[in-house]
């Protein structure tokens, strides 16, 4: 009678044998796919946070002629509003945009990823730059700011004029 041969360990359905060819077993390529998958989600969360944590200035201190004292917004969420506003402003141009060398304008001194330092109290120890030119007779009100990586002058919309105004910027000198 012939004898049966003993079974050999591993060699049934959902085995985690080693194959002798050195290919991966399907058990470590579903390891592998589903530690691939997680890293995945983390480095989307990661980018996608970033930006969020970026969006908006700590701080931005204005000062200039026309202000006694240097004016801070400390509020992140306005700061992060009124950035986002000039995203798609129109640009300025003509001899609203030609003539801002002439025109009477106030420093916006931002302070990006400021943290818990004390608050900021003066100009220079800002980390970005930009110009807030006041209406002046019949031009417009503008900004020239980095925002969303471009730096052009934009006509101020009328939500950041809002903005300004409740910190008692002067929006016309």
């Amino acid at each position: 009678m012939p004898r049966a041969s003993p079974k050999r360990r591993g060699s049934g359905p959902g085995s985690r044998r080693e194959p002798s060819d050195g290919r991966w077993c399907k058990t470590s390529r579903l390891v592998f796919r589903r530690l691939g998958a997680s890293l995945g989600v983390l480095a989307t969360v990661l980018v996608v946070a970033a930006p969020v944590h970026a969006a908006a200035p700590n701080y931005i201190l204005v000062s200039g002629p026309g202000i006694k004292r240097p004016i801070l917004m400390a509020n992140w969420g306005e700061n992060g509003a009124l950035l986002s506003a000039l995203v798609n402003a129109p640009r300025a141009k003509g001899t609203a945009a030609r003539e801002l060398g002439k025109r009477p304008r106030l420093d916006l001194a931002m302070f990006w990823g400021w943290g818990a330092r004390p608050r900021p109290t003066r100009p220079n120890q800002a980390n970005q730059h930009g110009w807030f030119y006041p209406a002046h007779g019949s031009k417009p009100p503008i900004i020239v700011a980095t925002v969303d990586g471009y730096s052009f002058p934009r006509l101020v919309p009328a939500r950041v004029r809002k903005i300004l105004a409740r910190h008692r910027v002067p929006l016309r000198l």
